[in-house]
């Protein structure tokens, strides 16, 4: 391939046979597209006017390509890294979703209830006034509010295709993923710091040696002083996961005789229907990549991907070609694009037709007919 035409390509200059001669070149070997991502990285991280040959060339590799004449399914110019050996995928921001998100919302007992929008500052407050908290940018806040206030238990539910970020009173940082809530007091006014998990959150524990910190997800619970953790506990799964990044914790489960304590690089992992509990050695970066708006594969299988990406953007993704269940991806995913692009992405890995209407995306055979 002309390195002037994949130029063009990349300034968007390009014809459209030569558009058709650069999708062929890159799907008829693994060494082309691994040079075409190389190429795009060094294109995206230059300024924004279009780059020269020569400051190309200083950014890649010299390889060799081999001539096989295979037909590329039809893909979106998209941002692709390579790093680290595995592939990285970055897709240019973009704005817009399928359909609106239902909102995050926050339930008090006393029937006050806030849906908590993104934007804008929301002052939390009892029915009868007594101020609790406050929420903006995608956080709520209790470590600001006064002392002594009468502990009142509330509710956070956060939808699919959202996010968010819980400060509680004691200082502790809770980020909760797609589909979760949380059940916690305005101020932890017990002996124990005790908040309850659906879904998936991950927990940076403010250190207080005489108020232990504990989470409540399903039949198991993570006890600690002060630490960073992830657990994951979607009611939807058959397993209930925490990972420790830093610190110690100590997990039980109701039926366990005796619980577990895990180092930072170790995962506690519940198998709900055999109720056996269990520990082992796992990469920690995977587990919280969520966090970052990221979502960090290694051979997992593309159910497994569908089920993640479904909570994330609120979508229903319903796979019609059952060879793609056998398929499994690895790489890093950005989480804040719009789907569409994603499954463009997707699409440049492994060949298949897709549909979007609202919130349902079809996914069927790919179209083997030029």
């Amino acid at each position: 391939m002309e390195r002037i035409i994949l130029y063009k390509y990349f300034n968007n200059e390009a014809s459209e046979v030569e558009i058709e001669a650069v999708y062929a070149w890159i799907a008829a070997d693994p060494e082309h597209k691994r040079e075409f991502v190389r190429l795009k990285i060094a294109w995206a991280l230059t300024a924004e006017g279009p780059m020269d040959a020569a400051t190309l060339k200083a950014y890649r590799p010299q390889l060799p390509t081999k001539k096989k004449k295979t037909k590329l399914w039809q893909y979106a110019a998209i941002l692709v890294l390579l790093l680290g050996g595995t592939l990285t995928w970055y897709i240019a921001r973009t704005p817009g979703m399928l359909t609106a998100t239902p909102e995050v919302v926050l339930a008090l007992p006393d029937a006050a209830t806030y849906t908590l929008q993104d934007s804008g500052i929301t002052q939390i407050r009892t029915a009868s006034g007594i101020p609790l908290a406050q929420a903006s940018g995608g956080q709520l806040d209790y470590s600001q509010q006064a002392e002594g206030n009468t502990q009142i238990q509330q509710y956070l539910k956060v939808p699919y295709g959202k996010t968010y970020k819980v400060v509680l009173a004691d200082g502790t940082r809770v980020h909760l993923n797609a589909g979760s809530s949380l059940r916690f007091p305005n101020v932890f006014a017990d002996s124990i710091r005790k908040v309850q998990l659906s879904g998936e959150g991950f927990f940076e524990v403010a250190k207080n040696a005489e108020k232990p910190f504990k989470v409540q997800a399903g039949p198991m619970t993570i006890a600690v002083l002060g630490t960073r953790f992830n657990v994951e506990a979607y009611p939807d799964t058959q397993h209930i996961a925490t990972t420790l990044e830093e610190g110690s914790v100590l997990v039980e489960a109701l039926n366990s005789k005796e619980g577990l304590r895990l180092v930072p690089g170790e995962m506690a992992y519940y198998h709900t229907a055999t109720q056996q509990l269990s520990k082992q050695q796992v990469e920690v970066a995977p587990k919280i990549a969520w966090i970052y708006g990221e979502l960090m594969l290694n051979d997992t299988p593309s159910t497994q991907l569908f089920k993640i990406l479904e909570r994330h953007y609120n979508v229903q993704i319903i796979n019609h070609y059952t060879q793609l269940d056998q398929q499994s991806f690895s790489g890093t995913l950005k989480l804040d694009v719009p789907i569409e692009d994603l499954m463009q992405l997707l699409q440049l890995d492994t060949a298949f037709e897709y549909h979007i209407q609202d919130n349902n995306i079809t996914i069927t055979k790919p179209n083997t007919i030029n």
